[in-house]
């Protein structure tokens, strides 16, 4: 597994490099040829892959988990049980049919990577997944003695291939439709530089007959790209959220998904930082909202394993809400929305300065002034409806943020898992008796834009105080 894995790791990296070799032969020298070239590269990995896993060994010492790796440059990884925020597992398609798992631990300050697993049993993996989590005192003990896995289970969420079809249906296709096209273009830009006489005597014909087609012809192209898009979002849909469960235990939830990359991540309560959950128009129509769980990351790394469930329905988020903040729900409490001014501060940012920046085009093309105004317009439409959504509600223990502009999002946290409150007011907002905050936890923070100066300093002040008086334990 250790080789299957530097072998992707290298494919992904020096993918250009290898095209470029296979399509101009002449770069190697005369007395080598591509299979022996290969030959050699792949000898040094089993090499390298070998004298890894001779010298790699992971063991539990003094409520420490301890990771030795490295044969030129020797690694010693030592984290405390305590500070552990997940241990998540993962299975590819080679792992699944070899009935293996690879192993990852999850802090705040290291990346997944460094505290990586390559190869265990499914028995032994589950074993040592919840004594990691449990944060025992007798580390010392063997994990299948010091772990009970009668726990009462129950299965909140399971998405169906039908689930998954409505949940790729109405994903932003927009988005994919971006990344494939930037994709595709660095593809084609490297084709052209490998290929460059060939692709040469083809532009001209390319150029030509774009120049020389229709409008149907722009349509229907299009058309081609949206379809392209549905299907890639839908396929992704199915592959990263095939057989998906989200299954309670008595203190976390265990979240499994995947069909070719399988994914198993245990969140436990208390490490969930905050709570994000969205829905759309498409979302609407199916009644489904996407629910993500925020925890603790190094501010260097993105998190890469399933933390969210895309097909929830209402009633199983106020069942998550309720396990999670023991019911204290702010609710019922006043909603603060945002001043009005912030829709002019949105509008002149997104509107009317994208608007301006081509001027000088409008004297020569009218036409451009036309899409200008339209910009204009639609830029309007969409500040307002962020204007309408964005507010805040607060308990004292509990804070609620509502935002969006086509999407409806929420984000709720506690009060005593923040780690610091920024009060934000420019010179005009303080002509005006308004302030921005921006309350940071340890998954990252939430915006309170344009609310009055004095609401901001009370709720400042009481989220700082509510941090120095708690003793929970916020992670």
């Amino acid at each position: 597994m250790i080789f299957v894995f530097e072998v992707q790791q290298k494919l992904r990296a020096y993918w250009p490099i290898l095209i470029l070799i296979f399509a101009q032969k002449k770069l190697l020298p005369a007395s080598i040829t591509i299979p022996m070239a290969s030959g050699i590269v792949i000898l040094l990995m089993l090499v390298h892959a070998l004298l890894f896993y001779l010298n790699f060994y992971f063991y539990i010492e003094e409520n420490q988990f301890v990771i030795k790796k490295g044969y030129i440059q020797k690694k010693v990884l030592s984290i405390p049980l305590d500070r552990i925020q997940s241990v998540n597992t993962k299975q590819n398609l080679l792992q699944q049919l070899l009935k293996v798992y690879s192993l990852e631990v999850d802090t705040a300050g290291s990346a997944a990577k460094e505290l990586k697993i390559y190869s265990l049993s499914a028995a032994y993996t589950q074993h040592l997944t919840q004594f990691l989590q449990s944060h025992k005192e007798n580390a010392k003990e063997e994990p299948s003695d010091s772990i009970s896995t009668a726990h009462e289970a129950k299965e909140i969420i399971k998405l169906s291939p039908s689930d998954l079809l409505r949940i790729g249906i109405s994903q932003n296709h927009l988005k994919t439709g971006i990344i494939i096209f930037v994709f595709g273009s660095q593809i084609m830009g490297q084709i052209k530089d490998l290929f460059q006489e060939e692709t040469d005597a083809y532009s001209d014909t390319f150029q030509n007959i774009l120049s020389n087609s229709s409008i149907l012809f722009y349509a229907g192209f299009i058309m081609v790209a949206l379809l392209v898009s549905i299907l890639a979002t839908l396929l992704y849909t199915m592959f990263k959220y095939y057989d998906f469960k989200l299954v309670k235990h008595p203190e976390s939830y265990k979240i499994t998904a995947g069909l070719f990359n399988k994914r198993e991540v245990l969140l436990p309560f208390k490490k969930v930082q905050q709570l994000n959950w969205e829905t759309g128009p498409i979302k609407k129509m199916f009644g489904i909202f996407k629910i993500s769980f925020r925890q603790a990351v190094s501010k260097q790394i993105q998190q890469k394993q399933v933390v969210d469930a895309p097909g929830c329905l209402k009633q199983d988020i106020e069942s998550i809400r309720e396990e999670l903040f023991q019911g204290d729900l702010p609710d019922d409490s006043e909603k603060i929305y945002s001043h009005w001014r912030y829709f002019n501060l949105l509008w002149i940012q997104g509107g009317w300065l994208p608007a301006l920046l081509p001027t000088p085009i409008y004297v020569y093309e009218p036409l451009w002034l036309l899409a200008g105004g339209a910009w204009l317009l639609f830029s309007g439409i969409y500040c307002w409806m962020v204007l309408r959504k964005s507010y805040f509600q607060f308990n004292q223990s509990q804070l609620i943020v509502g935002k969006g502009g086509i999407n409806t999002q929420w984000q709720q946290a506690e009060s005593f898992k923040t780690q610091s409150v920024d009060f934000r007011q420019s010179f005009f907002q303080k002509r005006r008796g308004l302030a921005s905050l921006r309350v940071h936890n340890a998954s990252g923070h939430i915006n309170i834009p344009y609310i009055p100066e004095e609401i901001a300093h009370q709720l400042m002040n009481y989220l700082l105080y509510h941090v120095e008086t708690s003793d929970e334990k916020w992670m």
